[in-house]
């Protein structure tokens, strides 16, 4: 029916890549001109954003065509960097690679870059 089919969540940390992706957005590099961080690495709390993200947040297609997840956590959720300095608070999360069992991760986004409207098909509230 819809565009978002559930995401494999129960090993979020599975995988060295995904390994590399949750250390990357936990854990601030100020050799990275841009990055996003949870303000918090706890693994609990990183697997529950994408839990989170996945049960209530909207589809967004990349430019490649891949479904990630968007979600407006309605709370602080991490930081945006540059170089390592603190440039804005976020307060969404993005599921990337949502389809992809061995690559799904999350990071997070300022929900200041969501849309909204409402879905073509039921009415509903969306995010894109």
């Amino acid at each position: 029916m819809g565009h978002l089919s559930p995401a494999y969540t129960s090993e979020p940390l599975g995988t060295t890549y995904q390994l590399a992706k949750f250390i990357k957005h936990t854990t601030p590099n100020p050799s990275l001109p841009v990055q996003s961080v949870f303000d918090s690495n706890s693994t609990q709390k990183y697997a529950s954003y994408i839990v989170e993200a996945s049960l209530s947040g909207s589809v967004e297609f990349d430019d490649k065509g891949r479904k990630n997840i968007i979600w407006a956590a309605g709370e602080p959720t991490g930081f945006q960097l540059q170089n390592g300095r603190l440039v804005r608070p976020q307060d969404g999360v993005k599921v990337v690679l949502s389809t992809e069992t061995q690559r799904i991760h999350a990071y997070p986004q300022n929900s200041t870059t969501f849309t909204s409207g409402r879905c073509f098909r039921c009415g509903g509230p969306v995010l894109y």
